[in-house]
């Protein structure tokens, strides 16, 4: 029997995403370093008006984009090994597949508290040219911080989401293809 249609497809989206952040990542740390070597040229005046260049500057959040650049290419590269075994059909596959989709929840929910700490509190906190507490452009950017992270985990929940259903998981069983046994005398 062939293997499903379903199986191919995330195994196939599983080695993409997988190379992407294994190739991607990298760029995010070189992208943060570059800026805050930027902000250190910065009067002192101007890096405390801007909550996110004081957050640049905080040894809490480059130790936690260390941590989340190494974690987010080790998890790139187990995404590529889950692909390929998707496509080999092997049963490790499909429990670390639901293993990366877990862990993307619990990811985004980290970085997000973790975020709120370091960046939206401050950005709340500093008041606008106007007076007014918060500053419509910060207000702005938490949404859309926190839509990015609800869009992120828009695939691993669909492939959570198949990865549990029964004939996928019936495809990881063994003996699965094979046609069943003939009883004796119904040659026909």
């Amino acid at each position: 029997m062939q293997r499903p249609t379903a199986v191919t497809v995330f195994g196939v989206l599983n080695i993409v995403f997988g190379v992407m952040a294994v190739t991607c990542t990298p760029f995010a740390l070189i992208t943060t370093k570059f800026s805050q070597r930027m902000l250190e040229n910065l009067p002192e005046t101007s890096r405390m008006e801007n909550p996110v260049q004081g957050m640049m500057q905080s040894p809490g959040f480059m130790t936690y984009t260390y941590v989340s650049t190494a974690v987010g290419m080790a998890v790139g590269a187990l995404l590529i090994a889950a692909g390929i075994g998707l496509l080999k059909l092997r049963p490790w596959a499909r429990r670390v597949s639901i293993g990366y989709a877990v862990y993307c929840w619990v990811a985004a929910a980290a970085g997000q508290v973790i975020a709120y700490f370091l960046l939206y509190a401050p950005m709340l906190e500093t008041p606008s040219p106007s007076g007014e507490p918060a500053s419509a452009v910060f207000v702005g950017s938490i949404v859309g911080a926190v839509v990015g992270a609800c869009v992120s985990l828009v695939y691993p929940t669909i492939l959570l989401i198949f990865m549990l259903r029964p004939e996928i998981t019936a495809a990881f069983q063994p003996g699965w293809g094979t046609p069943p046994p003939v009883p004796p005398g119904s040659e026909f």
